[in-house]
């Protein structure tokens, strides 16, 4: 029977062997993922089961692939890495089962801060690129039976598989295509393994890889945390390898002006493309973050990053809050209340214990709660145009399109969470009410410019806008001379043309126009500041001034 993700497993359908299978949170490539319970557990012992999809189960590369994660995981003992308690095999169908972490994953904060124009406090980005590379090290540092390194390389370090948990620890998640020593798996032929836009060059290249690979990822979702904006992530595979293995790095004080310059050199330390010129290990990666902002007020600690999760992410615990209830329902469940219109009670942290989130035996998280509600304080969301934010990007980052299929937070548009799912839909029915006023007023505009062409003339600009450039050149009568309204039309812009001997990025009055050759690009009359990007990122000013009618050209730029 097939069950959608983000719903109930019904009653006849939960037994699994010794387990329990409460709900169904995702499906993934590989395997599918269960909210569950032992059997004869208490209520709130919840875990999370994830278990290989019925058509792999015959593939003996797959079965072979996820018995070394769990071979592997098991091993990684470490309060920064989801603990996996047990694999094993029932009714023809392997699995593996885990704690369970209540939290948003970093991959869902980034998006949230990208939609809402802001941005993160950089102790924030410290305290949570810290904790990460402690959990790598740790794995990094893994050892067999023999006392030897087993050489784990993750591979896949990304903001899906870094959880922000609810009392502020940061886990490293899926180990799902890591390597080590001893491994039987091998990947096959042809393929590379890992999200693309967080891989190393060396792993693009089909390189050996050790541990300065993951540093370089972590990096690479460092500088996204920062920057809010993809960093490598590009519209095919072939341009995303050849942005990460060939194109400069965008500056990133050009995002973040209040970077710190110990944390700036560290990443960019981190970022080198050659892995000899990267930090040794994900240790001496997180100390250099850690000492830039010593004299700062240090990276956020995890009681820092608890609130922020129950200050700034707050609808998001709720949604996740919803899983947990509906698991712990002892009778069928009934049809879907409507949503609360009273105040929720005050949230509260939860109490960990060692570090560790949801492991049988300790309770369930909402039942460990803190002292009291949380004290008020204020938001480490860097807002857009503050001392400490560059402005805000023009795009959306987006990165579902990367998370990975296996992620085992439940989708909050299910049944399960009803009223996160309301919310949504009450959004995107305003949002779609703006783009049919948007697609009305485009009408209107396309018919006016139709009218306005079949008449020869051009459209006369909005009254607080700036005319729109036209690169098309003026056409002259049948006697040779220009009309007096094509004259009026041409003196509003000039043309400024540009080449370089080497790919160059040109930005005019900050704005980031294209690349090189520029040839008759319009612009309005008067002066104008023009910064060139050549290769490794050596920049050069220029300024220039465009007159009506006129071309100007700046020749060549030599690098």
């Amino acid at each position: 029977m097939t069950i959608p993700a983000g719903t109930l497993v019904p009653r006849d359908a939960r037994d699994f062997g010794s387990y329990q299978l409460i709900a169904k949170l995702a499906t993934g490539g590989m395997a599918e993922i269960f909210l569950a319970r032992p059997t004869g557990a208490g209520d709130r012992d919840v875990m999370v089961l994830k278990r290989i999809l019925p058509h792999l189960a015959e593939d003996e590369h797959f079965v072979t692939m996820f018995r070394d994660e769990a071979d592997l995981a098991s091993k990684l003992i470490h309060k920064n890495v989801c603990h996996v308690h047990a694999f094993g095999e029932y009714g023809g169908t392997w699995f593996i089962s885990m704690e369970y972490l209540h939290g948003v994953p970093l991959s869902r904060m980034m998006t949230r801060l990208s939609k809402a124009g802001k941005m993160l406090d950089f102790r924030v980005v410290a305290g949570i690129i810290v904790q990460a590379c402690e959990g790598l090290h740790a794995a990094h540092e893994a050892r067999g039976p023999d006392g030897q390194l087993m050489n784990v390389v993750h591979r896949d370090v990304s903001p899906p598989n870094i959880m922000v948990c609810a009392d502020g620890v940061v886990k490293l998640l899926d180990f799902g295509i890591a390597k080590a020593r001893g491994a039987n798996s091998r990947t096959r032929t042809g393929t590379v393994k890992g999200k693309n836009a967080y891989m190393s060059p060396e792993q693009i290249l089909g390189r050996s890889l050790d541990r300065r690979s993951d540093v370089f990822a972590l990096a690479v979702v460092m500088y996204e945390m920062l920057a809010i904006r993809r960093l490598f992530h590009r519209d095919s595979d072939f341009l995303t390898f050849k942005a990460i293995t060939e194109e400069p790095i965008p500056e990133i004080r050009e995002r973040r002006p209040d970077l710190p310059p110990g944390m700036r050199a560290a990443l960019l330390q981190a970022m080198a493309r050659d892995p000899d010129g990267r930090f040794d290990t994900a240790q001496a990666f997180g100390n250099a973050i850690r000492n830039s902002v010593s004299t700062l007020g240090g990276p956020a600690t995890p009681q820092d990053l608890a609130r922020l999760l129950f200050t700034d992410f707050a609808d998001e615990m709720s949604a996740r809050d919803e899983i947990l209830k509906a698991a712990d329902e002892p009778a069928p469940i009934a049809p879907p209340r409507p949503a609360r219109t009273t105040a929720p009670p005050p949230l509260l942290i939860p109490q960990a214990r060692s570090g560790e989130v949801g492991d049988p035996g300790q309770g369930d998280l909402r039942a460990r709660t803190g002292t009291g509600p949380i004290e008020a304080v204020p938001s480490m969301i860097v807002q857009p145009g503050s001392s400490r934010a560059s402005p805000p990007p023009p795009g959306v980052l987006d990165l579902s399109s990367n998370v990975l299929p296996d992620s085992w937070m439940a989708d909050p548009s299910t049944d399960l969470l009803r009223g996160h799912r309301l919310k949504s839909m009450r959004n995107a029915a305003i949002v779609l009410g703006v783009l049919v006023l948007v697609g009305v007023a485009l009408f209107l505009l396309v018919t006016r410019l139709g009218e306005n062409a079949s008449r020869g003339a051009l459209p006369p600009p909005a009254a607080d806008a700036e005319p729109a450039p036209d690169a098309t050149p003026i056409p002259i009568d049948a006697a040779g001379e220009l009309t007096r309204d094509e004259i009026i039309a041409r003196s509003r812009f000039g043309f400024f043309s540009i080449t370089a001997t080497a790919t160059t990025q040109i930005y005019i009055d900050n704005k980031q126009i294209g690349d090189t050759p520029l040839t008759r690009l319009p612009l309005l009359p008067g002066p104008h500041k023009v910064k060139a990007i050549g290769p490794r990122g050596k920049t050069k000013q220029i300024n220039i001034t465009i007159y009506g009618g006129q071309d100007t050209d700046e020749g060549t730029i030599s690098w």
